[in-house]
């Protein structure tokens, strides 16, 4: 047993990016913070920021951002995403492409949009006769009013994985805003943002189980 995991026996928890446990460091720390402030009130309140301008820092170095400036530091994936999405300035007609499979909340969020008048293609990831070049299909499926193509690093119903570096190169070379949710990626595979070339990275990093909203 690891010792940041010391869950009862018996309780087994596999790392799919989804709800775990604290590792122990988490918890240690929650539980400070709530002790000072609950003594100290906002007493240390620019230790705080400190602490806060470390933390954008080294999430900056582990998307390899450009700045830690750069980075947002939000309650979760889902909210980051919304942030993207009604933070843009869309008129009727705009387009949105992603994959139908994409986990909800990198769908759902898109397909609110409509009431805005916008248009959400969805592109079928594994569908019958479908060519098997999924980077092909969803590039295939920007039109001359798509503003913004979304997917996952990594598919979280089959762990397929896609060439963000060809689709970054593509909405580049298109004037399209590239979104990527790095969820299932992040701490495990190394990623690039600048590489990649991502107008957007939402994640909860899931290195070492430490989750973080950037």
């Amino acid at each position: 047993m690891h010792p940041e995991f010391e869950q009862n026996p018996g309780l087994i928890y596999l790392n799919h990016a989804a709800v775990s446990p604290w590792p122990r460091r988490t918890a240690i720390a929650v539980r400070e913070f709530a002790e000072e402030n609950h003594a100290f009130g906002a007493t240390f309140y620019p230790r705080w920021l400190e602490t806060e301008a470390r933390l954008r820092e080294r999430l900056a170095w582990l998307v390899n951002a450009p700045s830690p400036t750069d980075i947002a530091l939000l309650k979760n994936t889902s909210e980051a995403l919304s942030v993207v999405a009604y933070g843009l300035d869309w008129k009727p007609g705009d387009g949105v492409v992603t994959f139908a499979q994409e986990f909800p909340s990198n769908r759902i969020i898109w397909e609110s949009l409509a009431r805005l008048g916008v248009e959400t293609t969805l592109v079928d990831l594994h569908g019958a006769g479908a060519d098997p070049d999924p980077e092909a299909r969803l590039m295939a499926a920007c039109g001359p009013k798509t503003r913004l193509l979304a997917c996952s690093s990594v598919q979280y119903a089959d762990g397929m994985r896609v060439d963000l570096e060809r689709l970054g190169a593509f909405c580049r070379d298109r004037g399209l805003l590239f979104c990527v949710d790095a969820i299932q990626s992040l701490g495990a595979l190394e990623f690039d943002a600048q590489r990649c070339q991502a107008d957007f990275v939402v994640v909860e990093s899931t290195y070492g189980n430490r989750r973080h909203s950037d």
